[in-house]
């Protein structure tokens, strides 16, 4: 199997709207766990379902479908955006420093960067097709880091960050994955707290 990413305005210009809101009321972030079905992300999921084509019409952020051609299912997306982000500057090491000062200026008041770069604003897999077996983590992380170099090629930039929840499960596959944690932030919508990771590409 040969998994792909597609726009998702790409695929609404070709196959029309209603043909991928039908295709994306599939996904599902259900997961069988102890017997018991259990939803591993209820944001990653509603996200897709109420906000994904909207947000994409509006240019807010693009989402991207992924599956298999022959399978026909969407096996999982990633959704990413180009935003300002403030990075402190206390901690990153020397190399950082020195790649930083390439996207941002120091703000020497308060110590920190403010940058605009690349989020990876949803990111998950379908668990309806197969309980999530047919792509890896590291396979939709894979897919999602070409389209960042695609654009990074096209417009320039080089800083990709990210927000996940606490668990030690996402912070070992982000860590895994090149992602060094740079802050956190409390959600002003359901007051959760939300570890923030950064990486240059």
């Amino acid at each position: 199997m040969a998994a792909e990413s597609w726009n998702i305005l790409d695929l609404i210009a070709e196959s029309g709207e209603e043909t991928i809101q039908e295709m994306i009321s599939y996904f599902s972030c259900d997961k069988v766990v102890d017997g018991k079905a259990k939803n591993l992300n209820p944001d990653i999921e509603h996200f897709l379902k109420e906000n994904a084509i909207q947000f994409a019409k509006e240019k807010k952020s693009i989402t991207y479908l992924v599956g298999d051609a022959e399978i026909g299912e969407v096996l999982g997306y990633f959704t990413l955006a180009h935003k300002a982000v403030v990075i402190p500057a206390n901690g990153l090491s020397k190399t950082m420093l020195k790649r930083m000062s390439r996207y941002a200026t120091l703000n020497s008041e308060n110590n920190t960067f403010t940058v605009s770069g690349f989020l990876i604003a949803q990111f998950g897999k379908n668990y309806a097709v197969e309980g999530g077996s047919l792509i890896t983590g590291k396979e939709l992380m894979h897919l999602a880091q070409n389209e960042l170099l695609e654009l990074q090629h096209r417009a320039g930039g080089g800083l990709v960050y990210l927000d996940c929840e606490a668990d030690a499960r996402l912070i070992n596959f982000y860590e895994q994955e090149g992602f060094r944690l740079f802050g956190e932030r409390i959600s002003q919508k359901d007051g959760k707290r939300y570890l923030q990771y950064m990486k240059f590409i």
